[in-house]
């Protein structure tokens, strides 16, 4: 019953989006809000991710129709979500209303819906934050991948250098990371590091040198925190993705940034950085499973 429910609560959403009716979109997310609620209540995870995913297709159709109230409203059905099944050690739920706030933050970028796009990355930012303190270390994953995928949608954007959005997933990115580190969940760390190196690539090919900068300062601190954890391949992967930055940076002649990277860089002890294959392996395996992630739920 309440599957049909759902299905026609999403359909009557979407149809909404395409009359562009944003109180129709409203009443669709309020009863798809009830039902996630209940299924979630009853501890039905499976079907509590189909009503994730119903709300995060509206959520997604609303922003590029640039319905910005109806974006904002499916954002705040999923954190309503969330809070049940973070409350509940939900993981898989968890994961799927994580990755919606990026998967609908990504779009809003897209379409310049700047308030969107900030109010899914603060939601994210927050979340990593409690994911990281409660040791959930797939769900703060989970949140990297959301906050790098509307980073680098920002980055694209060709905003002015350093945008308030760029520096909100630059920043909680970082912090997320660096909680990650200090808690010892290493893949987390490593996933906060690699979006951070992916939207560090897509700022510098717009030549935003500001946000180069600042994101080599952002995998600095994480890398630090991991060198002291004795985390060695996420001390690796902040040294790698730091010489990368040099490098790309000093090619496209973005000397203020490259030269930020390289003091990041210089702050390492050469002695922790162990470059060997096990490394190289871990940290591809991680990337790979980020991205399986973030393909399955786009």
């Amino acid at each position: 019953m309440l599957s049909r429910e759902n299905d026609q609560a999403m359909h009557k959403g979407l149809d909404s989006i395409d009359e562009e009716f944003d109180e129709g979109v409203s009443q669709a997310l309020t009863s798809l809000t009830e039902i996630g609620k209940g299924y979630l209540s009853e501890r039905k995870e499976l079907e509590a991710e189909k009503t994730v995913s119903s709300i995060k297709e509206i959520g997604k159709a609303a922003a590029l129709q640039g319905m910005e109230n109806a974006a904002v409203n499916a954002i705040r059905s999923l954190e309503k979500m969330l809070q049940i099944s973070m409350k509940q050690n939900m993981e898989g739920t968890t994961v799927r209303v994580l990755l919606s706030f990026g998967a609908i933050g990504k779009i809003a970028a897209e379409q310049q819906l700047e308030m969107v796009a900030k109010l899914a990355a603060s939601v994210l930012g927050e979340s990593g934050n409690t994911a990281a303190l409660l040791n959930r270390e797939r769900e703060t994953i989970a949140v990297t991948i959301g906050l790098g995928e509307i980073g680098k949608a920002v980055a694209r954007m060709k905003f002015p250098d350093y945008s308030e959005n760029a520096a909100i997933c630059i920043t909680c990115l970082g912090e997320t990371g660096k909680l990650a580190a200090q808690k010892t969940l290493e893949e987390a760390a490593i996933g906060a590091e690699l979006m951070l190196e992916e939207m560090a690539a897509a700022a510098m090919e717009e030549n935003l040198q500001s946000a180069a900068g600042s994101i080599a300062t952002s995998i600095e601190e994480i890398g630090k925190s991991a060198e002291e954890e004795d985390m060695e391949n996420a001390v690796f992967q902040a040294a790698s993705a730091l010489q990368t930055i040099m490098s790309s940076a000093g090619n496209r002649y973005l000397n203020d940034a490259s030269i930020a990277a390289k003091v990041a860089l210089e702050s390492f002890n050469e002695f922790d950085i162990i470059n060997d294959e096990a490394s190289i392996r871990k940290i591809e395996e991680i990337r790979e499973m980020m991205r399986a992630l973030w393909m399955n739920t786009k």
